[in-house]
């Protein structure tokens, strides 16, 4: 991994979409020599992974093992608590009032993205701070910056077509295990859940990709700065390019494609 390159990416993000939380990266840890290993602040209190990913995204790296977590939902999902017949019947969620009907508890355990490793523990950071490569990236914003960047990673990868979202789990399962396992982008509306426990804005959003797309999608976002954004913001941007010293684009007014 070339840091500086990931770093210049994570400033080029930054810059564009004036993001308020940090970018983080997730990694598996899957033995306990990686994990001791892992430059992170293991946490001493039970939390949620959302929690984490929050606590991340103000700065603060974290690691955590399966028994570290109290959403085991959670553990589940990431692959670090093993799934009982309770939970992969459907049974859990329809108990729990989540869905009306069992067939419909089933049909979405069966088709809602899990981690089909066993992994010893899961550290996020923010990006920026990882030497070695992490497996998962995550943002969250506002649906503005989402959509710009599904314009940037469309300008190289062109339609993604299979979203995958419940408005359950949607930090394990739909912004962490599903592009981790997809190898591809995935946006989540969040859940109840994270909203409560993390406390993120109600206009708020969540979006994962793999890691390998994140340097490629960063220069996505940059590229279509000038054919998507309106003056009012192409000024901000121009502002935080020059005190960030990247001056790779240049900033052109009123040619929009859409002037």
């Amino acid at each position: 991994m070339n840091r500086e390159k990931i770093v210049q990416a994570v400033a080029k993000m930054n810059c564009a979409l004036q993001l308020e939380r940090k970018i983080v990266g997730v990694k598996f840890l899957f033995n306990k020599e990686d994990f001791q290993a892992a430059d992170a602040k293991h946490i001493t209190n039970k939390m949620n992974y959302c929690v984490m990913v929050k606590v991340a995204m103000n700065g603060t790296g974290l690691k955590a093992c399966g028994d570290d977590l109290v959403c085991i939902a959670g553990g589940r999902t990431l692959g670090l608590i093993e799934i009982d017949d309770f939970h992969r019947s459907g049974q859990n969620g329809k108990n729990l009032g989540i869905y009306r009907h069992m067939t419909t508890a089933k049909n979405i355990r069966d088709r809602m993205c899990y981690c089909t490793h066993k992994a010893y523990g899961v550290m996020v950071k923010p990006l920026e701070d990882y030497a070695h490569e992490p497996d998962v990236v995550l943002m969250v914003t506002n649906p503005y910056n989402i959509m710009r960047i599904l314009q940037g990673y469309s300008y190289f990868y062109g339609m993604h077509s299979t979203y995958q979202m419940v408005g359950n789990q949607g930090i394990c399962s739909e912004s962490t295990a599903l592009p981790y396992m997809s190898n591809n982008i995935n946006v989540s509306m969040l859940c109840i859940g994270t909203r409560h426990k993390a406390g993120w804005k109600d206009n708020e959003l969540a979006i994962g990709i793999p890691f390998n797309r994140f340097q490629t999608l960063s220069q996505g976002v940059m590229d279509t700065i000038n054919i998507m954004d309106n003056n009012e913001k192409k000024a901000v941007i121009e502002k935080k390019l020059k005190e960030n010293n990247i001056d790779e684009l240049e900033i052109k007014y009123n040619c929009n494609y859409y002037y």
